[in-house]
């Protein structure tokens, strides 16, 4: 059963599932700085209390994000490898995948790496994570 968090955030929803936490971030266009400041500073804070190791981010409610969306993105993976663990992206719009593969965040080619790994829903993103957690 999905836990619920306590936080309030405006721009991300979170829950537990399977002992993974999925953020959602709840926006439908990333834009503009300020925007992308406070989602930054939701993500971080939900993802820094302690025992956040495996997280999914469901990004279906984003429909366009602008490069400027990149970096809560990036502090996000950032914070969460060092800490070791790990980020799947999932649910992502066509045009929020093109963005992002043009970038070369996300590919399709598996013998390339990419920035960020990509499931296609929420369900792939959390087996993902579950089927490895013996390794840590």
């Amino acid at each position: 059963m999905p836990e619920p968090h306590s936080l309030h955030p405006r721009h991300v929803r979170s829950r537990t599932e399977h002992g993974v936490l999925v953020l959602t971030i709840t926006e439908p266009q990333l834009l503009g700085d300020t925007l992308v400041h406070a989602l930054r500073q939701e993500l971080l804070a939900v993802v820094a209390r302690p025992g956040t190791h495996k997280v999914v981010l469901d990004l279906q409610p984003v429909k366009v994000l602008s490069s400027e969306a990149f970096r809560p993105l990036l502090s996000l993976r950032r914070t969460v490898q060092e800490r070791g663990g790990q980020l799947v992206l999932c649910n992502l719009a066509p045009t929020v995948a093109k963005v992002l593969h043009d970038t070369r965040l996300i590919t399709t080619s598996r013998s390339s790496t990419a920035t960020f790994e990509v499931q296609a829903d929420v369900a792939a993103a959390v087996a993902s994570l579950t089927d490895t957690a013996g390794e840590q």
